[in-house]
């Protein structure tokens, strides 16, 4: 079991962060656009900014903390460079008094943040309305999510293949039970990560839908 375990992470090191990466929730998908191999799957699953995100009162000010924001000196975190705070039940006010510089970047921010959001300013005070969330968006989002999901597994499903080609390749440098024995780990971890998939989907849509 050792060797096979040091002969996998020989053949394709990178594998097991693959798939550690593609469990994170559904709630934490994006669609950024990036490319090549391993960037292709993390092109669902890899940021923290999520496009199905809901509203509910108690939450509705920590919605907001890590929308990034592009600004001169990197991508910051939004409660980095402001104060969010709750004006009411339905309004969010984000002073971004200490850096004024950065208030058009943040409407951006908030405004392409999937969060049904339409953020109004005043100097450098940017008011935030809660949005009502319908049955209708409710379903959207879930939509939004099976389909994510479903992107989730076809990257996971490429970097399987790449995997096992690879092993496939490299049978002269190892016994057959060995590299079977890699397979059947490569299968299994992929396996067990679509489980872990279905089962953010599921708990997503429970929350959503109820």
């Amino acid at each position: 079991m050792a060797l096979g375990l040091k002969y996998f992470r020989l053949v394709h090191p990178a594998f097991h962060s693959y798939l550690a990466a593609l469990t994170r929730p559904v709630s934490e998908m994006t669609l950024k656009t990036v490319s090549g191999g391993q960037q292709d799957h993390r092109r669902y699953m890899g940021s923290p900014a999520v496009p199905v995100r809901h509203f509910a009162t108690k939450k509705a000010k920590g919605s907001l903390d890590q929308i990034t924001v592009v600004t001169a000196d990197g991508k910051l975190a939004l409660n980095q460079i402001s104060q969010i705070s709750m004006k009411s039940p339905q309004l969010i006010l984000v002073n971004m008094a200490s850096f004024p510089e950065c208030t058009a970047a943040a409407i951006k921010a908030i405004r392409e943040s999937g969060m049904n959001l339409n953020p109004e300013v005043e100097g450098t005070l940017i008011r935030v309305p809660i949005p009502k969330v319908t049955r209708e968006h409710r379903e959207m989002l879930v939509k939004l999510a099976k389909q994510n999901t479903n992107k989730a597994k076809d990257s996971l499903r490429r970097v399987r293949t790449n995997a096992m080609n690879k092993v496939k390749k490299s049978k002269d440098k190892a016994s057959e039970d060995t590299v079977r024995l890699i397979e059947k780990q490569i299968s299994q971890m992929a396996d067990d990560t679509i489980a872990e998939l279905d089962r953010h989907l599921a708990v997503k849509t429970k929350e959503l839908l109820g």
